[in-house]
C-alpha cells in the first residue's frame, strides 16, 4: 500500500506541475501575441503638427474584461457646455456600469485635447504641500475643464498628489502644436515628454513608459508603437498632415484579432475645434462632429457613438464585436477550462491505471 501510495502521489505531482506549465504558457502566449503587459493595456495615442495644423488620433482598445469589451452599446460623447468658471468640453468615453461616466479622452473649446494609456502601476512620491489630489477628485475632468493649453496642463499635473502611485500615461496637444507625454519618472517625479509648438513633427505613445522602458516586464518593442511611428514619418508637409493619413494610422494600430477589441477611434483638430470617428474597426466611414457647433447646445449631453454612423456601419461593427467576443470566450475560458478538464482526466486515468498495475504485480507475487 505504501508503494501504491507512493507512485500515486508521484504521477499526481508529475500531472499538477504539468498542468501549471500549460497555463502559464498559455497565459504567456496570449499576452505576447498581442505585445501587451495586460490584454486591457492595448490604446495608442498620437498627434502631429506642420505649419498651421494640428491632429490628434487615439486608438481606444481592450479585451473582454473592458467596459466596452462587456457593453459595446455604452460608448458616448459627453459635452459640457461653458461656465464662468470652466471651458466647454467635449469627452470621448462610456458609460461605466449604465450610469457613471467614464471620461477616457477629450477636446475643450480652447482647443485643448487629451488621451491616454494604461501602463504598469507605478510609484510616485508623496507630496502632502500638492494642492490638488485624485482621492476624492475628478482628474480626468477637471484638466481639460480648468485648463487652455499644454504649459497650463504641466503646471496642473505638478500641484496634484498622485496619492503614491499612478497608473497611466497621458497626452496632451493643443491648438498651437504643443504636445506633451505625462509618465511616471524613475525618481518618482512626473516626467515630461514634449515637442514645443512651432518645432513640426508628432509624438506617438502605447502601453510602455516613454521614460523608463525596463520598468514594463520587456513589453517592449511594440509593434503599434512602431507601425504609428513609421506612418507619420511619411508626413513632411502641412499638406500631408490629413484626417485621412491618420485614420491610416488608426486602422493599421487597431485590433481584430486575439482577445482584444477595437470599441472606437478618434481624431481631434484642435485648430478647427472638429472631431472625427470611426465605430468598431469600421474605417470606411468616418463622422465628422463639429464641436463648436455641439457645445453650443445648453446643458450637459450624453450621446451614443452610434448615432454619429450609419445602420450598415453599426451592423457591420456588432458583427467585428461578436467575433471579438467569440475568440476572448475560446481563449480565456473554453481552451482554459477544456485543458484543466484534460488533465484532471490525464491525473484521474494515470492514477487508476498505475494502481491497477501495481495490484496485479502485487497479486502475482503472491501467487508465487
Amino acid at each position: 500500500m505504501k508503494k501504491l501510495n507512493f507512485y500515486s502521489s508521484k504521477i499526481v505531482g508529475v500531472l499538477v506541475i504539468l498542468l501549471l506549465c500549460l497555463l502559464s504558457n498559455g497565459k504567456q502566449i496570449s499576452a505576447q501575441t498581442n505585445n501587451l503587459p495586460e490584454m486591457d493595456l492595448s490604446c495608442t495615442n498620437f498627434a502631429a503638427s506642420f505649419g498651421d495644423s494640428v491632429l490628434f488620433g487615439n486608438s481606444e482598445d481592450g479585451g473582454i474584461t473592458h467596459p466596452l469589451g462587456q457593453d459595446p452599446s455604452s460608448s458616448r460623447i459627453f459635452y459640457y457646455e461653458a461656465n464662468e468658471d470652466e471651458y466647454g468640453c467635449a469627452f470621448v468615453g462610456w458609460y461605466w456600469e449604465g450610469t457613471a461616466v467614464s471620461a477616457q479622452g477629450g477636446m475643450n473649446d480652447q482647443g485643448l485635447c487629451y488621451d491616454l494609456t494604461g501602463i504598469p502601476d507605478t510609484p510616485l512620491n508623496t507630496h502632502p504641500y500638492q494642492t490638488y489630489s485624485v482621492d476624492g477628485s475628478w482628474v480626468l475632468y477637471d484638466v481639460l475643464r480648468l485648463n487652455s493649453n499644454v504649459s497650463e496642463v504641466i503646471d496642473f499635473l505638478k500641484n496634484v498628489n498622485w496619492a503614491g502611485h499612478v497608473w497611466f500615461q497621458w497626452f496632451f496637444a493643443d491648438s498651437i502644436g504643443d504636445m506633451v507625454i505625462v509618465s511616471p519618472g524613475t525618481d518618482g517625479e512626473l516626467a515630461f515628454t514634449r515637442k514645443e509648438a512651432g518645432v513640426d513633427g508628432f509624438l506617438t505613445q502605447t502601453n510602455f513608459n516613454r521614460v523608463n522602458n525596463a520598468s514594463n516586464n520587456g513589453q517592449w518593442p511594440c509593434s503599434r508603437y512602431e507601425d504609428s511611428t513609421e506612418i507619420l514619418s511619411e508626413i513632411t508637409s502641412e499638406e500631408e498632415l490629413t484626417v485621412e493619413k491618420f485614420n491610416e494610422v488608426l486602422e493599421v494600430v487597431h485590433f481584430d484579432t486575439g482577445t482584444t477589441h477595437t470599441g472606437y477611434s478618434n481624431i481631434f483638430d484642435p485648430i478647427n475645434k472638429m472631431l472625427y470617428l470611426t465605430y468598431m474597426g469600421q474605417f470606411e466611414e468616418i463622422a465628422t462632429v463639429n464641436v463648436t457647433e455641439e457645445l453650443s447646445v445648453a446643458n450637459y449631453r450624453a450621446v451614443p457613438i452610434t448615432e454619429y454612423f450609419t445602420e450598415e456601419t453599426v451592423e457591420n461593427g456588432m458583427e467585428y464585436y461578436n467575433a471579438f467576443k467569440t475568440r476572448a470566450i475560446i481563449l480565456n475560458y473554453v481552451l482554459p477550462i477544456t485543458a484543466i478538464v484534460l488533465i484532471l482526466g490525464g491525473i484521474i486515468t494515470g492514477i487508476y491505471f498505475s494502481i491497477k498495475k501495481l495490484k496485479k504485480r502485487k497479486i502475482s507475487k503472491t501467487e508465487k
